[in-house]
This record gives C-alpha cells, structure tokens and sequence, in this order.
C-alpha cells in the first residue's frame, strides 16, 4: 500500500437481524462508499472454501475493505455518520490502518452520542494525517 493511501476496515453488525440482511446492508454501503471517489472497496476474504465446495472463496459477511487517500476520510465518516442515521439499528466498527499505524472506532448510535462521534472521527482524522 504506497503511503499516501489509507486502508480503512469497515465492519457491520446487526442487532437482531440474519446474514441475509446484514450482508444486503453491507451491499447498499459498498456502493455509496464507490461514490465517494475511493481507490478500491472490497469484501473481507475469511480464505478459501472447504474441499470439495464449489465456492472458491469465503467473504466476511458485513466487512469491506476501503483504501482511500486520506483526504478522502473525512467525507468517508460523514457518509458513515449519515448512513448510521438512516439505519439506527447497524452498528459500524472501522478499524484504520496507515502504514504501521492503526486505529479503531465503534459507533453504536443506541450507545454513542454526536458529540462523542465527532471527538472519535478527529482523533482518528489526526492519526491518519500524522
């Protein structure tokens, strides 16, 4: 990963709801994260299938990974922030790594208030520009 790119794990859960509909939510953000300009967004591998399966590769149900240059971080949480508003049961982990450096943050909007989502997204923002 060249240095002036980020490469953020973004991981959804789902209270009370089945696979199905957690990786249907996970498919709606992919696709408003691509409009966002990023590098690339792409499902999280568990490694390879069982012998004797035809799937030739497991994805982690919910995870994606985005690499983005960091300029791009800040609207990322924005659309993460408005995304969460309009499903309010889907927490949202993300994990950030930029070259050695990695941070991670929770949002849960039942458990995180605004104001302490904006604290988390500039420490991170700070991490990542450091």
């Amino acid at each position: 990963m060249p240095e002036h790119t980020a490469e953020l794990l973004i991981e959804l859960s789902l209270e009370g709801g089945d696979d199905a509909e957690l990786d249907e939510l996970a498919r709606q953000l992919r696709t408003e994260i691509q409009d966002l300009n990023v590098d690339s967004v792409d499902p999280v591998s568990m490694g390879s299938a069982p012998e004797g399966t035809k799937a030739l590769d497991l994805t982690a149900i919910g995870q994606m990974a985005v690499t983005l240059a960091p300029a791009i971080v800040p609207p990322l949480f924005e659309l993460l922030r408005s995304w969460v508003e309009r499903k309010p049961s889907t927490p949202v982990k993300i994990r950030v790594k930029v070259g050695k450096r990695t941070a991670q943050i929770e949002y849960d909007p039942t458990k995180t208030s605004a104001k302490e989502l904006e604290a988390l997204i500039k420490a991170l923002n700070k991490s990542v520009k450091k």
